[in-house]
């Protein structure tokens, strides 16, 4: 047993002895059951979905023999994590716990079979990760993360998951689920003023539901929905609570079935280029990629994950780049990212360009040069080995316009940024006057004396751009018109 189950069995006997009623409980049969859901690939024990109750069912089901009380302890334990909220994934706890009670666990006449290889479609994501049958995989290349306060702004704008948000609110302090069904939804009447109070059609909410649920705004127990984790976040400005919920809940936004968003967004960030159709058709996971594509891409660029370029290809944004890290680093995958470039010395500058995603490196150039004297920052890149062809003209223009494109335009065919540079022009747009998310860097917040958005997108996701606060109404702040609001250990 490793050490990150002992904190959760622990967990797990002190909600026992606060139960009204005791519930069934036996450590040896406890201890398996979390045994088996991490070899099963859980990274965290109180992430369960139907399919894991499944597939630990199938690897305990071959013991000779199973404690006692298994099953009454595998409900035990789904009660504990619903009643404390501690499910992190987004499963119904009515559908898990409905599963946990159907789920065979006699013991079969044949042998365990073997497992089950990847699907082919996700081998070039692994490949590119660093888990497929490459023998000399290259590493994923480091990324540069987008701030987490402009992440926040950007993804509090995307329009579903601020009414996402808004129903969450509403929902304070707990509304009542509709019986009868394994699945979580609001009732009749429920959905209706839910819908009176959004300005939306009552057949939307059950959409915004799931997508507040996905997102942490909402949690369910056996017969409540009320505000989630995510909401107390946003309502207390946590940073990077609107990001990661908007992360959350990205896969539900697109309302796709399958992997192909999840799988598009990897190939992108990834690259780290611009890429077209026919460059991601080897990642669809659909049957005709021709016809899925452009809708998964639309979707995805409604939703603010990508953007495009202008010459029929996309690139990923700030925001699908921390979906993506995000994901990955749920799963246990090591996602590097750059350094800090103020602090990096020419030398190291140089080398971290030559590693980087293309995307980033004009941003990462435009960070270095931000905090130094134009002139001095180009005759340093110049020591530390930059050859452009005419030096002294490198450092006037350098000097003239300090910014990462400058350093980029001049480089020519220097070997030190060469392939960064062929890489970076291939990700460009062939519009003449591409706006300044259609470029290398797309959707990067830097530095104001680096990039200046005050005439080309200040007023994108300013104060009269419509949107407020997601838990406010338009005559008055939520925390104002909600006086019930309590922190989420009072529920």
């Amino acid at each position: 047993m490793t050490e990150r189950l002992l904190p959760a069995i622990s967990a797990c006997l002190d909600w026992a002895q606060t139960v009204e009623e005791p519930p069934t409980l036996h450590i040896e049969a406890l201890v398996l059951l979390l045994s088996a859901h991490q070899d099963v690939g859980a990274t965290d024990p109180g992430d369960w979905t139907v399919d894991d109750v499944h597939e630990v069912a199938a690897l305990v089901r071959h013991r000779d023999r199973l404690p006692e009380l298994f099953r009454e302890t595998w409900l035990s334990w789904c009660d504990h994590l619903v009643t404390d909220a501690r499910l992190i994934s987004m499963e119904t706890p009515r559908r898990l716990r409905a599963a946990i009670e159907n789920v065979d666990l006699t013991r079969p006449d044949h042998a365990p079979p073997d497992s089950e290889a990847p699907p082919e479609i996700a081998v070039p994501l692994l490949e590119r990760l660093g888990y497929g049958e490459t023998e000399s995989p290259e590493p994923p290349r480091p990324h540069l993360p987008t701030p987490v306060a402009d992440l926040d702004i950007r993804a509090g704008a995307c329009p579903t998951l601020h009414l996402a948000a808004r129903l969450s609110a509403w929902m304070d302090p707990q509304v009542l689920l509709r019986p009868y069904t394994e699945h979580d939804a609001l009732g009749e009447n429920d959905t209706a003023e839910a819908a009176r109070a959004l300005d939306v059609r009552s057949d939307e909410i059950p959409f915004l539901f799931t997508v507040a649920r996905a997102a942490g705004l909402v949690r369910t127990d056996y017969l409540h929905a009320r505000p989630g984790p995510a909401a107390h976040a946003w309502v207390e400005e946590t940073p990077g609570a609107v990001a990661d919920a908007w992360a959350d809940a990205l896969s539900t936004m697109t309302a796709r079935p399958g992997a192909t968003p999840f799988l598009v967004l990897g190939e992108l960030f990834l690259t780290g280029r611009a890429l077209s159709l026919d460059d991601l058709v080897h990642v669809c996971a659909e049957p005709n990629p021709k016809s899925c594509l452009p809708r998964v891409l639309e979707v995805l660029t409604e939703l603010g994950a990508v953007v495009p370029t202008g010459d029929g290809r996309y690139l990923i944004t700030g925001l699908g780049d921390h979906c993506v890290a995000r994901r990955l680093r749920a799963c246990g995958v090591e996602v590097p990212g750059t350094p800090p470039a103020p602090g990096l010395s020419p030398t190291e500058l140089l080398e971290l360009a030559a590693t980087a995603r293309p995307i980033d490196i004009e941003p990462l150039l435009d960070q270095w040069l931000a905090g130094r004297e134009p002139s001095e920052a180009a005759r340093g890149l110049l020591a530390a080995g930059l050859a452009p062809e005419d030096p002294e003209d490198f450092v006037r223009r350098v000097t003239e316009r300090p910014r990462g494109g400058t350093v980029l335009e001049c480089a020519g065919q220097d070997s030190l940024l060469a392939d960064a540079v062929r890489r970076v022009d291939s990700s460009q747009s062939c519009d003449p006057s591409p706006s300044p998310f259609a470029r290398a860097g797309v959707d990067r917040f830097e530095d104001e004396s680096c990039f200046d958005f005050a005439d080309e997108d200040a007023s994108s996701y300013g104060a009269d751009d419509g949107y407020g606060f997601p838990f406010e109404t338009e005559d008055q702040p939520y925390m104002e018109s909600s006086p019930h609001w309590e922190s989420e250990s009072s529920h």
